[in-house]
């Protein structure tokens, strides 16, 4: 008969005798296993995420102090540099125009606003 492949289950030679006990028990164990340990994973991923949350944060501060007082430093390094090209330019300011009363306003990048005077 061309059928005759179809009257029986194929699950049923397949999964029968040692190998099939063997499969249950083999399921069975990492069920068991992984019920077990899902609470332990679990709490070590909480720990572990407080853990590096407080690591970072105490990182980032002193990241962040530490950009803080360079950028400080640099800006007091600019102010004395400005500082000393100011009485630079304000000696060739004199001596070509005669005075220092005419100071160029800071301007910044590329727009400039329209100086009514």
């Amino acid at each position: 008969m061309i059928y005759s492949q179809f009257q029986q289950s194929p699950f049923q030679t397949r999964f029968s005798g040692t190998r099939g006990w063997m499969a249950f028990a083999i399921g069975l164990v990492v069920i068991t296993l992984t019920l077990i340990a899902l609470p332990f994973v679990l709490l070590i991923g909480a720990i572990s995420f407080v853990l590096l949350s407080l690591f970072g944060r105490i990182f980032m501060k002193r990241q962040l102090a530490r950009f803080r007082q360079q950028q400080s430093q640099a800006t007091q390094q600019s102010q004395f540099n400005e500082s000393s090209e100011s009485q630079d330019q304000a000696v060739f300011e004199e001596t070509r125009f005669g005075s220092s009363r005419h100071q160029a306003k800071p301007h910044q990048g590329r727009t400039f606003e329209h100086d009514p005077s």
